[in-house]
């Protein structure tokens, strides 16, 4: 893999572990590897990750939360939302690879982490506080508890080869998010 001038040595990396786990499964690619596909020395790795899993975030930061997260401060969570999906769909080899990383830095963990730390930005930005009467309804839990229903449906649809439209993965997360669960359960017509 050559270095384009234009690429970071992150970029590099990046794009080395990506080409590695089209052809090896991601638990058993090893920092030497993806450094000898990439050209670079193995100190150099440890300048700009931590570990493997850490190449695995800054991926999904650089390509997916990013341009999401300037959607969402701008109010367009369904736009977001939507980006997310096409961006994931277009890179689906790599995401269907990934969406199978397991234990504490799981890309389920890692998806849901940086959704909620969107999430919570926006309503920073909106000015909302933590003077709910609830202890239990913080931004923080708010954020969570979203945050985990847009994972959810974006592992499952990942889980299942990304064969249902963006469309209508959109339009089920905006079910799950904005209907109540005995709207879903007792209203909504099959």
């Amino acid at each position: 893999m050559n270095q384009k001038k234009s690429q970071t040595t992150e970029e590099v990396l990046a794009e080395s572990l990506k080409h590695l786990m089209a052809v090896i499964p991601f638990e058993k690619i090893t920092v030497k590897e993806i450094t000898d596909e990439a050209h670079v020395k193995r100190p150099t790795f440890y300048n700009h990750f931590r570990d493997k899993y850490d190449v695995v975030e800054y991926i999904l930061q650089r390509d997916i939360i990013r341009p999401a997260h300037m959607l969402i401060s701008c109010d367009m969570l369904h736009e977001a939302i939507r980006l997310m999906l096409n961006g994931m769909k277009k890179d689906s080899d790599f995401y269907i690879r990934a969406v199978k990383i397991e234990g504490t830095n799981s890309f389920k963990e890692v998806l849901m982490q940086n959704l909620t730390g969107i999430l919570r930005d926006a309503m920073n930005m909106r000015g909302m506080d933590e003077t709910h009467s609830n202890p239990i309804l913080t931004m923080d839990n708010i954020a969570e508890c979203y945050a985990l229903c847009i994972t959810f449906g974006i592992v499952k649809w990942i889980q299942g080869g990304m064969k249902i439209e963006v469309d209508d993965v959109c339009e089920a997360l905006q079910i799950m998010l904005s209907e109540s669960l005995a709207d879903i359960i007792y209203h909504r017509k099959k």
